[in-house]
């Protein structure tokens, strides 16, 4: 049984007061109250919140788009557009401060790299850049989890799917990806108005 990454409920509301894509570099977590449980009992239960990085992978001004097929395990999201990597963050993508306490910016950092490198053939990294966060109050998948965003720059345009859960549709500018805002997963419909 997969074990994630949550955080308590009433953390994430003491900071984050309104739907959508929350711009801040202010650290809304406290290392403190991190928790780790397993993934089908976190779903449902809306005291925690699972922490989801949710990566934007761009190249000179462009976004990443991706559609994700039916051969996806999550199956409310089939067909969907999205611009947001990554997923939950397992109990084994943890990063520790040298005094054991847990490094939540590596933990995410590490799980995001690792969901980039399942799903995508890129080229580098050049840099990463903290934007904010994102919610979704209106439903109960979104009452349950908190993303954050980020977004990390390419060294070229070469990206390629890995997976056949994923077609990577393209790079495009913000004005290009407004296009396509009826198709969008909640979250990336969010950080595309927002950005």
């Amino acid at each position: 049984m997969q074990h994630i990454i949550c955080t308590e409920s009433e953390i994430v509301d003491n900071e984050i007061k309104s739907d959508g894509f929350i711009k801040t570099d202010k650290n809304i977590f406290d290392v403190n109250k991190i928790w780790i449980g397993p993934r089908p009992t976190l779903e449902t239960n809306e005291n925690f919140k699972q922490i989801i990085p949710y990566i934007l992978l761009s190249y000179q001004g462009k976004i990443a788009l991706y559609q994700r097929t039916k051969k996806g395990g999550e199956n409310r999201l089939h067909n969907m557009h999205s611009i947001g990597f990554g997923g939950h963050i397992d109990a084994f993508d943890l990063a520790y401060q040298e005094n054991g306490e847990i490094n939540l910016d590596k933990t995410i950092e590490k799980s995001g790299q690792r969901e980039i490198d399942e799903e995508l053939i890129v080229s580098s990294i050049t840099s990463k850049k903290h934007l904010g966060y994102i919610y979704d109050g209106s439903n109960p998948v979104g009452r349950v989890h908190i993303g954050v965003v980020e977004q990390w720059e390419l060294s070229s345009d070469a990206i390629k799917s890995n997976e056949d859960e994923i077609h990577v549709v393209g790079l495009l500018t913000v004005e290009e990806l407004k296009n396509h805002t009826g198709e969008m997963e909640n979250w990336s419909s969010h950080i595309i108005n927002g950005l």
